[in-house]
């Protein structure tokens, strides 16, 4: 068994959306500790309207919250961990695997043949030695989607021989 994930995804997405509070807190703060709020609260809540129009479209484009926390390579299948919900991939169902980056953090897209309790793609991000060699993380895809496609050869050779 290899974790091909990055182990501390769970940490990293709870950082990002505490980023985001401690943000809009932050932009909040002035208005409401020199009393102005009361007089006049339409720049403060302006302010933090864009501010969370942007994040909303941040967070929207990012899918950060879609991210596996964690991804184990088992040989026969993929275990995967999101929260509290994990389920195995067997090698069968996975249709490809795919690199994307976004703000220059690379992720791997599992897509799936047929739709699991975690949608019908599953979405990590790599090891972090992974993560300045684009070329590695692309390799890590290739294996996915060729022991897929292996697996998917033996199945179709196993259900036609019947």
């Amino acid at each position: 068994m290899l974790v091909i994930s990055f182990k501390n995804t769970a940490l990293f997405k709870r950082g990002v959306w505490l980023t985001a509070a401690a943000l809009l807190v932050f932009v909040a703060a002035p208005s409401v500790l020199d009393g102005s709020v009361r007089q006049n609260p339409l720049p403060g809540i302006f302010a933090l309207a864009i501010l969370g129009a942007f994040l909303a479209y941040v967070f929207r484009k990012s899918q950060i919250h879609r991210l596996a926390d964690e991804v184990v390579d088992c040989d026969t299948h993929l275990k995967v961990r999101r929260g509290r919900t994990e389920l195995i991939v067997l090698w069968a169902n996975i249709a490809a695997a795919e690199v994307s980056t976004f703000s220059g953090l690379h992720r791997i897209t599992v897509r799936l043949r047929a739709p699991t309790k975690l949608g019908n793609k599953i979405e990590f991000l790599p090891q972090a030695s992974l993560w300045s060699n684009l070329a590695a993380v692309k390799r890590v895809a290739m294996s996915i989607t060729d022991r897929a496609d292996s697996a998917k050869g033996v199945a179709t050779r196993i259900s036609g021989a019947g």
